[in-house]
Order: C-alpha cells, then structure tokens, then sequence
C-alpha cells in the first residue's frame, strides 16, 4: 500500500532538485577529482542513485510513522571550566553539535530551521525541538560544515550564526561561494587531509567521508564533502558528518591515533539498498567507533528529520543491540538527548 504522503514527497524531492547550485569552479585534479568534480576513496561504491532508484524506494511506501513530536529535551550546560585535557559536547540536533575546549569553540552543521529543505513550507519538519537556542549558544569560533544537503548547510542558521558571532567557517572544496552569496566571508575552503590552524593553534583538518553532494540538479559532487578532526586541548575530536562505512576510520586512525571523541552519525539509514553507500547504519556506526579506538563515541543524525525509512527510536535501539554484541561497555558509545552536555577526556 502506498502510503499517502508518498506522492507528495517525491514531487518535492524532485523539484528541489531544480533548486539553482550556487556555482561550479575548477580545482586541481586529484585522486578524487577531475577538477569539475569529486569523487570517493573507493569509486566501487556506488552512492549515484537516479530519479527512478528514488522513485523505487518512495513508491514501496515502508517508511514507519513517527510521532508528531517529541519533548525529551534537557538543559544544556555551557559552563564548565575546561582545563588542559577536557573537552564538552553539546547535542543540539541531527548534526548539530557544540564542541568546547578551553581555548575553542566549534559549532558542527549547524541547522535550526523548522524545515530540512530549500523551502519553508515543505520538506522534512523537525520532529524535536533544538536543544539550545542559537541566542543561547555560547559564543562560538569555528563553525564547520562537512557538506552541502540542506540538512547540514542551513543557510539561514548559518547567516544568523555569522551576525551573532563572526565565526570563522571552515568548509570543503567548493562551498565557499555559496556561503559567500550570503553575505558570509570569513571562510577557509580545505581539500581531504588539508588543516586550518587558529590563532591559539588549535588544527582543524578536512578527513574522507563516502558521501556526496548537491543542492540543486545540475551541480551533483561539484563540491566536495568529508568530516573533520578538530585537535585542541591536547584532544582529538572527529566529527563524521554523513558517509557509509569504508576504510576512512581506519585511515583517521592510523594518522592521528584514537580519538578521544568521536561524532558518529546512527540514523537515516534504512532501506539498505539505497542508503548503505552513503549512510552507515548502528553496526557500522559500532565498527567505525573500533576503527577509530574511540575513547567515547556519541551518536548524531537521528531522531530530528525523518529522512529515510526507519522508525524515531530504531537507531537508538539497533545500536544498543550492536553494542551487546560486541560487548563493548554502553557507556562508550552514548546516545545523547538534545541539549545534553557530556565532558570527556584524554584516551588514556
């Protein structure tokens, strides 16, 4: 049975598609770029879905109902005294993640529009309120921006960022202009494994994600993608924005050792067919946290927008199973409420 909003959901997918990119530029031909274009580490992944793999998933009408709203948001807490070797994280939303350090302060994806969507009236609603204000936000240094759906780069978030603080944004490849069109210019664009220091020498470096990117039809992978190691404090932080699970973690690993913590996305990830090259599902969130020998893991990218087929709590509930089974301590891989704040320390 086709579900009744799934007509109108795919019409909406599809026009967004005709949304205009905000532009397209050459850059120097890499192992993952043609100069036009860019590509994942391992091309025999298969992340281009066309118009009728999307009409395929929409038309089987699977996806689960999840609740109008959700209240389970806590009091967030901005004000601990870092020292030398501490961090906080803050879970605002989806992707949206407040990191502190003693010395920095760096704002991931964020998105605190009522719509995942290039339209204020339709598109994925938010089924959870933010988890702090972007007026109650401490004042914040960094913001990074792993790629450009509408779900990570909310621009009207971001240019309520910028006026509120003056940040500097630190984006891939290719996503500097659209950020520029808006009025925001303090922006440094990094390729893969490319840092940006700051001026109290804090590194923040641009790592391999498997993913890919578009805001409209003809600009498909012009701008490049990934997350990023943030190293402060004496502590190493990666956030993983959106990516299906490959060698990357390994790689993270081997060059800046483990992390002390790591944001690794658990939902948006069912059905399988479609969603395993460019969305990792709880299993794979448990592998990447081994890969990474992550001293704490928290999950993101859940339980905010309902963007594929599970139901709200599946993610939350696949990764405690994922965990059991591997017998590695709850504690280690949280998955946090929207406003919880979490200290966290040096991997010992």
């Amino acid at each position: 049975m086709i579900k009744p909003f799934t007509f109108p959901r795919v019409l909406l997918l599809a026009s967004a598609f005709f949304m205009t990119a905000c532009s397209a530029q050459r850059y120097p031909v890499t192992d993952h770029s043609d100069g036009e274009r860019f590509y994942n580490q391992d091309r025999s992944y298969d992340v281009e879905k066309s118009v009728f793999d999307l009409l395929k998933w929409k038309l089987a009408g699977n996806a689960q109902t999840w609740p109008e709203s959700v209240d389970d948001n806590v009091t967030p807490n901005f004000s601990h005294s870092l020292q030398q070797g501490e961090g906080a994280v803050t879970f605002i939303n989806h992707a949206t993640d407040l990191v502190q350090f003693p010395e920095l302060t760096v704002l991931t994806d964020p998105v605190f529009s009522e719509r995942a969507s290039p339209f204020s009236w339709a598109g994925p609603k938010r089924h959870r309120t933010p988890g702090a204000s972007i007026e109650e936000l401490p004042k914040v240094d960094v913001v990074v921006i792993s790629h450009n759906h509408y779900d990570h780069m909310d621009l009207d978030s971001l240019v309520a960022i910028n006026q509120k603080d003056q940040p500097t944004f630190v984006v891939p490849l290719g996503n500097k202009k659209c950020l520029a069109d808006n009025n925001i210019h303090n922006v440094i664009e990094l390729d893969w494994w490319q840092d940006y220091t700051t001026e109290r020498g804090s590194i923040i470096t641009l790592v391999p994600m498997q993913h890919w990117s578009a805001r409209g039809l003809f600009d498909r992978s012009e701008a490049l993608w990934g997350g990023f190691v943030i190293q402060s404090a004496g502590l190493s932080v990666l956030f993983a924005g959106d990516t299906g699970y490959n060698r990357q973690f390994k790689d993270i690993e081997a060059k800046f050792g483990p992390m002390d913590l790591s944001l690794i996305p658990i939902g948006a990830y069912e059905p399988r067919w479609f969603m395993k090259n460019q969305h990792i599902n709880p299993a794979e969130a448990v592998q990447a946290h081994q890969d990474l020998k992550s001293k704490l893991s928290a999950g993101m990218h859940f339980g905010t927008f309902q963007l594929t087929d599970e139901g709200i709590d599946d993610p939350e509930k696949a990764l405690a199973m994922s965990l059991a089974e591997q017998g590695i301590d709850p504690n280690d891989f949280i998955v946090p409420k929207n406003g919880q704040t979490i200290v966290f320390g040096k991997v010992k």
